[in-house]
């Protein structure tokens, strides 16, 4: 089992990630880079073989109402798979987002 500390960096939509189909925005990358750095190394390698995955993203907002929940998974494992918690984001069987209101923004991920 792996879960990360609390992340403190807002998560990122999808939509601000992608410049037309394939290629990444400056924000999502400094993003990313922030929240890799953010995540714990000592929990790393989690999944280094082809091992179903069961993902819970935990994500905080002030205004949780205002935001569409499917629309910042897919950055979230992106930095899990680059940061090497993972191996592909392709062995995640079954994805449970939840949203949550709080006074901090931010998100959570557990991996079973």
């Amino acid at each position: 089992m792996y879960k990360s500390d609390f992340v403190d960096i807002k998560p990122i939509s999808v939509n601000s990630c992608f410049q037309g189909r394939r290629f990444r925005t400056t924000e999502f990358k400094k993003w990313q880079e922030a929240v890799i750095y953010s995540l714990p190394k000592k929990l790393s390698n989690i999944n280094k073989t082809s091992e179903r995955i069961t993902m819970v993203i935990t994500l905080y907002f002030k205004k949780p109402t205002m935001m569409d929940l499917d629309n910042y998974a897919k950055a979230i494992i992106d930095c899990v798979v680059k940061k090497g918690i993972i191996k592909d984001d392709r062995y995640i069987f079954d994805l449970n987002i939840k949203k949550r209101k709080y006074d901090e923004e931010g998100f959570q991920v557990e991996i079973y």
